[in-house]
């Protein structure tokens, strides 16, 4: 059983995101919310805030109600990847027919738009928040992984132009300094960015827009119908025409039909000391966000500066002190860069994945609420553009394009589940067998 390992941990260690280093989580934009608003947003993240920009410029008064600190919670935690098609569409692979590959088609094509969309968002509001469009590599962890990556690698440039090229692994220290992936797949038309400051700059860009911000105010009963809407919250009453349900990973009682089609799963994340320019260097010569194939993947990349290493993964599936995921996930960074050993940790923190049954994020109504959430770890281009596409939609009264609002949302496939994953270390454990039997370790 692993144990905290506290010789690994910096002395100005915190348990906290490093992120919140530049901008951290706070309410000097909140205010009470009123009794009536035209559209009400529940939870404050990337989806609620793009929502609410949207319809606040197109003259809807929105109100946005945040149980917590704005952007306590998935908006500052994640690890700043941007990307489009890597990870979507799982939930159909091996689909037969037309039907099914027009479908993938379609999914792939949006996801491209999300990624153009967040790109653009970003640039049009300048919000500096250390975008770096410097492409992603996709370690093959286990030699049958990699005839996958190429074809994927050709799917992708067939159908959205990625830029998608195969890295052998004679080639792959040109993108990585290490021996441990089996080659992999490099992807021009990915980035990174400070999750937390882009963050900030959208919840600015929705103050000056008008849009009200209520913090600490949890909403715990929606009562009537589309158009004449009451939230009660932990600050009164309020009256709304339409509501956005924006809560993903962190989506509780309040919404017990989506809840049950959600399984929160934790993340936890690292972040090291700075590194001397020569080791920052050989880790990732060419600054790419890295991922890797295996059933239970990690997540890392350089900060901005290009000095510290931020990993993430999971190092349990169910909760554990900071101190201890730390460890184990120092452990995991260092199998991959042994070079990293002696490399101490000055924040460890973790925050909730909403995952879906079908690997898709979803939009819809429930109810006659609309909802946007699943983002299955592409967070921050999917859940802005999702948010963005709920907005049009309320303001067409109900016509979309996207192919999202089309898709079924299925529940979890576990006998009574209503929210709670009881069931996650079990599969975690198999999945990691898994995962150990294909790798040959």
């Amino acid at each position: 059983m692993a144990s905290v390992n506290h010789s690994l941990f910096h002395a100005d260690y915190k348990s906290e995101p490093y992120w919140w280093e530049a901008a951290r989580p706070d309410n000097a934009l909140a205010t009470d919310p009123p009794d009536r608003t035209e559209v009400l947003v529940v939870g404050s993240g990337y989806s609620s805030l793009s929502a609410a920009l949207d319809l606040a410029r197109a003259g809807r008064a929105v109100t946005i109600a945040e149980a917590e600190t704005l952007g306590w919670a998935a908006s500052s935690r994640n690890g700043g990847c941007v990307s489009a098609g890597i990870n979507l569409g799982k939930g159909i692979a091996g689909g037969q027919g037309d039907k099914q590959n027009n479908l993938h088609t379609a999914l792939l094509r949006e996801s491209l738009a999300s990624y153009e969309y967040v790109i653009g968002l970003i640039k049009r509001e300048s919000i500096n928040c250390h975008l770096e469009q410097r492409g992603r590599f996709v370690g093959a962890f286990a030699a049958s992984h990699f005839p996958d990556l190429a074809e994927k690698a050709a799917k992708l440039n067939d159908l959205i132009n990625l830029g998608a090229k195969v890295v052998s692994r004679e080639q792959q220290r040109a993108e990585i300094g290490t021996d441990f992936y089996h080659g992999g797949m490099s992807i021009k038309r990915a980035a990174k960015l400070h999750p937390s400051l882009y963050y900030k700059g959208l919840l600015e860009v929705c103050a000056e827009a008008g849009v009200t911000l209520s913090a600490e105010t949890r909403v715990d009963a929606i009562d009537g119908t589309k158009g004449h809407f009451t939230a009660k919250t932990s600050k009164g009453d309020i009256a709304a025409e339409q509501v956005i349900i924006a809560t993903n990973g962190y989506t509780g009682p309040l919404t017990p039909k989506l809840r049950k089609r959600l399984v929160p799963i934790s993340s936890q994340i690292i972040v090291t000391e700075e590194l001397p320019d020569d080791m920052a260097r050989e880790l990732i010569p060419a600054g790419r966000t890295i991922s890797e194939t295996p059933r239970i993947t990690s997540y890392y990349r350089l900060t901005p500066g290009d000095r510290r290493v931020m990993y993430g993964g999971r190092a349990r599936f169910h909760s554990v002190p900071p101190k201890l995921s730390a460890t184990i996930l120092h452990d995991m960074m260092t199998a991959r860069w042994p070079q990293l050993k002696d490399a101490k940790i000055t924040h460890s923190w973790s925050g909730f994945v909403a995952m879906t049954s079908d690997s898709l994020p979803h939009m819809g109504e429930e109810d006659g609420l609309h909802y946007c959430m699943g983002c299955n770890g592409s967070g921050i281009a999917m859940m802005t553009y999702m948010g963005h596409m709920v907005a049009q939609r309320i303001l067409a009264e109900g016509q979309s394009d996207s192919i999202f609002f089309e898709l079924d949302f299925p529940g979890v496939p576990v006998p009574f589940y209503s929210g709670d994953p009881w069931f996650l270390p079990a599969v975690g454990g198999y999945f990691r067998l898994r995962d150990r039997i294909e790798r040959g370790s």
